[in-house]
């Protein structure tokens, strides 16, 4: 039995027969489904996500309206294209939805998966999209959320050039690898990617073979070449004030979720599987407060058009305008891959709340709702906005 067909037992088991609807025979492998190709090697992993997906079957076992959208993400887990996405989203449910067992007495019911509202109520419009779609609603709070993926984009833009370059060269026995500092802004690879594809091309000497190049359209970036089969290294630098200041616009690439008339939060789950420079448990609130603050506080005194940012925006709207219909940002952080705990959810939640938001999360619901999420760290800035 191959992994996908291992995946697809799996997921019948819990859910009941039929659930898995991909093809089983499909070449199809990703980071999670290749676990089940090694299953002695990632045992942790295969317990801790199995467990997850018994608790999401428990939590909605009474809202099989609410499950089937839940089954759409644990089956796009078996795509090379989404199962990226899907993970977050499970981690995200898995997480938010914890004290609703518990809760079965009261009058709260679990997260509402998949809501869809009137695309006038967010910048859709003015973003040209034709709806407004949410991956979650709190209904008893009134508060919608979305789930986004915090990786590494700088590194997919490089390897996207690097397989350019082998082609324009019809090498196979050429490996680049780029040294550069972690926290440089992804803004300028994005906006110069076709100089930086051009300036390999036309710079790498295959006759002469050197083991090394130097940027010139990007400051402190750098190639290491290897033309033979071999090792290669590279030596990178990070600083989490400089990451989140380079960085820190990332909220607003999401700005057709936030919401004008309701509280509404952007949930980023980081995971070591999304090839990200942040996978260490152990210091990333520098990072995360840091980025947050600067995003909900840098532009009060700010004039600067959303325009000016993004030039497909139609409104009139400032960049500290628009920031302030995001109540919040939540930073996750899974560790299903080597916690020892199945029992536990793994997730470590950063909570940073929008001093200067439109649509403010009260301290009530703070405290009853996201302060009550087991393993979190918590920041309103109430004493930092400025």
């Amino acid at each position: 039995m191959n992994a996908l067909a291992k995946y697809a037992s799996l997921i019948n088991e819990i859910f009941g027969p039929g659930t898995a609807t991909f093809d089983t025979n499909s070449s199809v492998t990703n980071e999670v489904i290749g676990a089940w190709k090694h299953p002695c090697n990632f045992s942790d992993f295969i317990r801790n996500f199995t467990a997850r997906l018994r608790r999401l079957k428990a939590i909605y076992s009474n809202r099989p309206d609410y499950l089937k959208d839940i089954l759409v993400q644990v089956n796009e887990i078996a795509n090379n294209k989404n199962w990226q996405g899907a993970f977050a989203e499970l981690s995200a449910f898995d997480y938010l939805n914890q004290d609703i067992l518990k809760m079965r007495t009261h009058i709260w019911d679990p997260i509402k998966p998949n809501e869809t509202i009137s695309v006038d109520r967010t910048f859709g419009g003015e973003l040209g999209k034709r709806e407004a779609n949410l991956d979650g609603f709190v209904e008893n709070v009134q508060l919608f959320f979305d789930v986004k993926v915090f990786k590494d984009n700088v590194k997919e833009i490089l390897e996207g050039i690097y397989k350019e370059v082998y082609e324009h060269f019809k090498l196979s026995d050429l490996l680049i690898q780029a040294q550069y500092s972690f926290d440089i802004s992804y803004d300028d690879f994005r906006d110069k990617r076709r100089e930086l594809l051009k300036e390999l091309k036309e710079g790498i000497d295959v006759t002469r073979k050197p083991p090394s190049m130097i940027s010139k359209v990007i400051a402190n970036l750098s190639y290491n070449l290897l033309w033979m089969p071999g090792i290669i290294s590279t030596v990178h630098s990070y600083d989490p004030y400089s990451h989140a200041k380079n960085f820190h616009k990332l909220p607003f690439n999401y700005a057709n979720k936030f919401v004008k008339d309701s509280k509404s939060l952007i949930v980023l789950v980081v995971f070591p599987w999304y090839n990200g420079i942040v996978t260490d448990f152990n210091g990333n609130s520098l990072l995360y407060r840091s980025l947050a603050r600067r995003f909900f506080c840098q532009y009060v005194n700010d004039s600067t058009s959303f325009k000016n940012l993004n030039r497909s925006f139609t409104g009139t709207e400032t960049m500290y305008q628009v920031s302030k219909y995001l109540s919040g940002i939540i930073f996750l952080e899974d560790n299903a891959i080597l916690s020892k705990k199945p029992n536990e959810t793994n997730v470590k939640s950063y909570v940073y709340l929008n001093p200067n938001a439109e649509n403010p999360i009260n301290r009530s619901l703070a405290r009853g709702f996201l302060m009550g999420l087991h393993n979190s760290v918590y920041d309103d800035f109430e004493f930092d906005n400025y």
